[in-house]
Formats: structure tokens, sequence, C-alpha cells
């Protein structure tokens, strides 16, 4: 299954980086948004809910199982390849970019300029494109 797919089952869904998510846990009254979705690189989708609900209580909540969050498999049981998302020049700039956000944040807090909530929330999504970016490389 897809993350996309995923995702569309849960409320109050938003993007923490690519490949990453956070929403409201489907296995427990949920008010501010406890539960982390990630797409890792063989495809799996790693959830985890803050407040503490299994995974096999979160999945059932939405109708699916835990076979749902790994991709399939081809016949002779080996997993399908996972196309990357981006090229190289690609990542390198978004690469460059998301640096530089983080870099400016950073000079902003050492003159004690305090940042905004949207701002230390697009730093963090840059941290975790950053991360992304370190893990497609490695994959």
């Amino acid at each position: 299954m897809s993350a996309e797919v995923l995702i569309s089952r849960l409320s109050r869904v938003r993007a923490r980086g690519p490949g990453q998510w956070s929403a409201q846990c489907p296995a427990h009254n949920d008010n501010v948004p406890s539960l982390s979705i990630k797409e890792a690189s063989d495809g799996r989708l790693l959830i985890h809910c803050f407040a503490g609900c299994g995974i096999d209580e979160i999945v059932g909540a939405i109708g699916l199982d835990l076979s749902d969050l790994f991709p399939p498999r081809e016949s002779r049981g080996a997993p399908l390849q996972r196309r990357r998302l981006l090229s190289a020049a690609q990542a390198l700039e978004l690469l460059h970019s998301e640096a530089q956000l983080i870099a400016l944040c950073g000079s902003n807090i050492a003159r004690g300029v305090q940042l905004t909530a949207d701002d230390l929330d697009r730093c963090l999504t840059a941290a975790g494109r950053i991360a992304y970016l370190r893990e497609e490389v490695r994959a």
C-alpha cells in the first residue's frame, strides 16, 4: 500500500518532510495529532502513536491489516525495487536550499531573534528533508 492510501484514511494529516507525516491517531480520542507516519526507503510504512496505541489497534481502526504497511513482493519473494524520487542534481539543490534555511534560522536565534511557531515548524521540516536525503543516499 502506498503512503497516500494510508494518510487518506487519517484526519488532520500534516507533512513533516519528504515521506513523513503526523496525524490524529484513529485508535484513541486524539485532540492533538500524536501519530507519526514515515515511508521507509524500502517502501514499508512505519507508524508510531506517541500516546501509546499499538500498531494493530491503529491499523484496525482504519480498516487495514498489519501486512498493508509492507510493500507487495514479487512472486519469487524478492522486494520490488524502489524508484528514486529525485535525481542527484535535484537532491543536491534541495539539500542546499534546506541547509541555507536552517543556517538562517540559526543565525536569527544567535542574534536573539525569537522565531515564530511557523518558522520553527519550517525549520523542522527542513531538518526532516535533509534526513530524508541522507537516507536516500544510503539506500
